[in-house]
């Protein structure tokens, strides 16, 4: 292959990597879309989006295929930076995160919890009328932590990415340089905050966390737009 066709082989993987974030990145926030068109079936304040795919409610297909489809577009993206020539160490580290973040996205949504954990009433064995019955959490329900926890921590290092390549990308003026600026953290301090607030639904959890889905979603697409910027110079 010679230098030309290796030029246009680069760029195109990188456009198809560009294109799968922002397609990724809008499927991983239509569990907020497909809640509203339901009507929020569960509390959105209290509830977090996972527990809208629970084993036992009838319309989890619904959140698990976005899971998994955003997942699949993540990972998609991920890989064909990984390809490319021109992404340096720390570009292949923030490939990785994508790669790591849609695979644990997609397992999320194969290790599905067992009941909302955010509503007690509905745990199994509960409601009945004669008292709790024992219950164990099935291996999808605790592997769904484990998920979880891979997914958020795989995300801190697409912010970083993000925060790296804006603070050298050309300074934006007004609000749209600020917001570029804050993007990043603001997302990271949310998702810390988020786990803060699992400790009581007066925190409100299911707002803290759908807030920072949106978030982070913006910063995927952001991300994309400061990829381009980068290979254009």
């Amino acid at each position: 292959m010679n230098k030309i066709q290796e030029s246009r082989s680069t760029a195109r993987r990188a456009l198809i990597a560009r294109c799968a974030l922002r397609a990724g990145a809008a499927a991983y926030s239509a569990g907020i879309v497909s809640e509203a068109l339901l009507r929020w079936p569960l509390n959105p304040a209290t509830t977090l989006l996972s527990e809208l795919a629970a084993r036992d409610r009838g319309y989890r297909r619904i959140f698990q295929a976005s899971d998994v489809c955003a997942g699949a577009l993540f990972a998609a993206s991920g890989l064909q930076q990984t390809r490319s020539a021109k992404v340096g160490k720390a570009g292949k580290l923030a490939a990785a995160s994508l790669v790591v973040f849609g695979a644990a996205t997609i397992a999320d949504a194969f290790s599905p919890l067992d009941y909302p954990i955010s509503h007690a009433a509905l745990r199994p064995g509960t409601g009945d009328g004669a008292g709790d019955e024992p219950w164990a959490p099935s291996i999808s329900h605790n592997a769904h932590f484990v998920t979880t926890t891979i997914a958020g921590s795989a995300s801190v290092g697409i912010c970083l990415e993000h925060w790296k390549l804006a603070r050298r990308a050309p300074r934006r003026s007004g609000a749209a340089g600020v917001l570029r600026a804050a993007a990043a953290p603001a997302t990271v301090a949310l998702l810390l905050t988020g786990v803060a607030a699992l400790a009581s639904p007066k925190l409100l959890p299911g707002a803290v966390q759908r807030v920072q889905t949106l978030a982070f979603a913006t910063v995927c697409l952001d991300l994309a737009a400061l990829q381009a910027q980068e290979e254009a110079d």
